[in-house]
């Protein structure tokens, strides 16, 4: 393999740096605009080259020290070397970039919303035992390989503190070379584990599971033996006390591994952005609800939902908390899958704004159906610029405008950005 010396000239979206050579463009992971490296250069069938970072020697303006030890070896981080101005800058443009990839305006992107560190309330780990013990952790970068972690800046403490006791658990679970995924929440009432396991689980495995949640005052474990991705299929093991989460002051008992907002700061903001934008309407409809975090919110607030989501274990757990806090005459719930057989124009008449937070994918099914409608508002959640500047553009053409966008920064030092887009119709 070659080695190079190259300058690096751009930071990449993913978070790479860019150099030239003279076979073209190479991407350079943990490197800055300004640095002069040392690169190995790795084959590439098709598309831009890679080079491995050998060493740097001499740092751009732009570099600082990384604040974690397993920063270059753990894939979940990117631009830890970043200084934090110039990190805004750079994930705020993510944003504006696929919007004008879309030929949307940029103009309308504001400033980036940033977190703390230390805030990540739900992480999905992966482990394997090997004969030199067991590993748990997350994947190495274009790698499969799990870096096993002492520590995570991002992770909120209670994460954290519980790895290690994990790692412990696991390896009188796992056999020799079996996988495993463990999703761990941090919920309001505790921590709630999902294992996602080759086997199901003997008497032994219940036995440790007991000891071990009851040991570290665990709220809940699941067990999910690979017969499904779908929490829907997860049967709990140990239930020390429910597993809550608060929206809007309204408690909800969450299902194992249930989506929620990887961050609270995160979830909080985006309410307060959907309230605001909904603030003149009465009849809302809601799409990929999921177990309520905005719907509550906007109940209290005295709207009127229809709220929609493919996953029934969400569903039925936000219309055990709509029952529970009289909320019946405001809120109803229904299971839809909502890429099969989305809510077509019609079923939109009378509406006065709708919310939708689809999964990374995005929504073109709904959207299109979307955009055939008369809806005044639309406010659009979205973990993907991509997707939401490539369903954006379809609203558009239907005669949306898009007023604003808000990047929220719930992933950070990686090239994830979670945002809120608001577009009205023209």
């Amino acid at each position: 393999m070659t080695e190079l010396e190259l300058r690096i000239s751009a930071l990449g979206s993913r978070g790479d740096g860019i150099a030239e050579s003279s076979d073209g463009p190479v991407f350079v992971p943990y490197s800055l605009p300004g640095d002069l490296v040392t690169v190995r250069i790795e084959k590439s069938k098709s598309g831009p080259g890679r080079g491995k970072l050998l060493s740097v020697l001499e740092s751009g303006p732009n570099r600082v020290e990384a604040s974690c030890e397993h920063y270059t070896k753990c894939g979940g981080c990117s631009v830890q070397q970043l200084s934090l101005p110039d990190y805004y800058d750079w994930k705020r443009e993510i944003v504006c970039d696929a919007l004008k990839r879309q030929g949307l305006d940029r103009n309308v992107v504001h400033e980036l919303v940033t977190g703390r560190t230390e805030e990540r309330r739900r992480a999905r780990f992966s482990a394997k035992k090997l004969v030199s013990g067991t590993v748990l952790g997350f994947l190495e970068a274009r790698s499969h390989r799990i870096v096993s972690l002492s520590q995570c800046p991002v992770l909120s403490p209670s994460i954290t503190q519980i790895m290690s006791p994990l790692r412990d658990l696991l390896g009188s679970l796992l056999s020799h070379r079996p996988s495993a995924e463990v999703a761990v929440t941090e919920t309001d009432s505790g921590l709630d584990i999902c294992l996602y396991m080759p086997m199901g689980p003997e008497l032994n495995a219940r036995m440790l599971l007991a000891e071990f949640a009851a040991r570290h005052d665990i709220a809940r474990i699941s067990w999910d033996s690979f017969r499904s991705s779908s929490s829907e299929f997860s049967e709990p093991i140990v239930s020390n006390h429910m597993a809550v989460m608060e929206f809007g002051d309204i408690p909800v008992a969450v299902p194992p591994d249930a989506f929620v907002q990887p961050t609270k700061f995160g979830e909080d903001v985006l309410r307060e952005c959907i309230i605001t934008a909904v603030s003149d309407s009465k009849k809302i409809v809601e799409l990929f609800a999921g177990c309520g975090s905005f719907t509550l919110p906007m109940a209290v607030e005295g709207h009127h939902i229809s709220a929609f989501d493919y996953a029934d274990d969400h569903m039925m757990a936000l219309l055990a908390a709509v029952r529970s806090n009289g909320l019946a005459d405001r809120v109803s719930v229904a299971e839809r899958n909502l890429k099969r057989r989305p809510l077509d124009a019609s079923e939109f008449d009378g509406v006065d704004a709708v919310v939708l937070d689809p999964p990374r994918a995005g929504a073109p099914e709904q959207i299109k159906h979307l955009a055939q409608s008369e809806v005044p508002v639309i406010a659009y959640v979205s973990c993907n610029p991509l997707s939401f500047a490539r369903d954006a553009r379809v609203l558009v053409e239907g005669g949306y405008r898009l007023d604003r966008v808000v990047p929220v920064d719930q992933f950070l030092w990686s090239p994830h950005v979670e945002l809120f887009g608001v577009l009205k119709r023209a």
